[in-house]
């Protein structure tokens, strides 16, 4: 009996423990998902096609905010990673060069030093740590500009300006003050490493003669596609070629040479959209 009743107390001990344990327990706190607020400093990104190549830029845009920032919130001669947060990026798809400097495609930190009178320009090839974290060691191309007086820009950015088939005109500009420097592509060599069908080689010289540029490759380009296969196309884009060279005898013969090849494949030819053309082209080169 007296073991029983010890059993018994044993039982009851146990369940009051474990009641009274469940009271005091804690429930689980509701786990809240992360809240991605807007950076005071936005993010920006802006492409570029230059010809056949491309450079992006990667950045976050500061404010002025009613601050002085030259020489204020940016000591002169002192570095600036030319934006905000992350460091400010420029991805170049081919080898560029920058005033006058080349460089290999690739990702660079951009960095700048502002002064009164004159900025110095980095590109460094560390490309991972925070936007304030820069180490000289890893510069690959420095070179120095004169700021500019411009509008009133708030909010800091960087545009294109000035483009050309191969090159193209950088612009930062924040506050009242701006800057730019000229990036290069090689265009024409690109081009040559790119063509390969008769109809790719006389795309190339019609661009060319289009945009008025590689008058000597482009010629060189129709050569070669009329060498793989002669016909009215790339011979017509020949005589146009010879014509904005100021050699209207030879435009005429090959003019001429196109009508006549396009006539043996086509007894219609006089009478198609590219057979009318070049009729024009033709009657306007022997007016002259």
């Amino acid at each position: 009996m007296k073991r029983f009743l010890g059993l018994a107390l044993i039982v009851i001990l146990a369940v009051l423990v474990a009641g009274q344990d469940a009271l005091t327990q804690t429930p689980q706190s509701p786990q809240l998902p992360l809240l991605r607020v807007p950076r005071i400093s936005q993010g920006a990104k802006i492409t570029q096609v230059v010809g056949l190549s491309e450079v992006t830029i990667y950045y976050h845009r500061p404010g002025v905010k009613g601050r002085v920032i030259w020489g204020g919130l940016l000591p002169y001669d002192s570095v600036w990673r030319a934006g905000a947060n992350e460091p400010t990026l420029f991805t170049f798809s081919d080898e560029v060069t920058i005033e006058g400097k080349k460089l290999a495609a690739g990702t660079y930190r951009l960095v700048t030093f502002p002064g009164k009178n004159t900025w110095t320009v980095v590109f460094n090839s560390e490309v991972k740590n925070w936007g304030t974290m820069y180490d000289s060691q890893y510069d690959v191309l420095k070179f120095s500009v004169t700021p500019e007086a411009g509008q009133p820009e708030e909010w800091m950015s960087f545009s294109f300006t000035d483009l050309t088939p191969s090159s193209a005109r950088v612009m930062l500009a924040w506050e009242k003050v701006k800057i730019g420097f000229k990036i290069e592509f090689n265009t024409a060599g690109k081009l040559q490493g790119s063509v390969g069908t008769w109809q790719v080689l006389n795309g190339a010289a019609r661009y060319a003669l289009t945009e008025k540029v590689y008058n000597t490759e482009a010629m060189g380009w129709v050569e070669r596609s009329i060498a793989m296969d002669k016909n009215p196309t790339n011979l017509g884009t020949k005589a146009e070629l010879l014509a904005a060279s100021g050699k209207s005898k030879e435009a005429i013969a090959a003019a001429e040479e196109a009508m006549a090849v396009g006539k043996a494949k086509d007894p219609k030819f006089d009478g198609s959209r590219q057979g009318q053309a070049l009729a024009k082209l033709l009657g306007d080169w022997k007016k002259k």
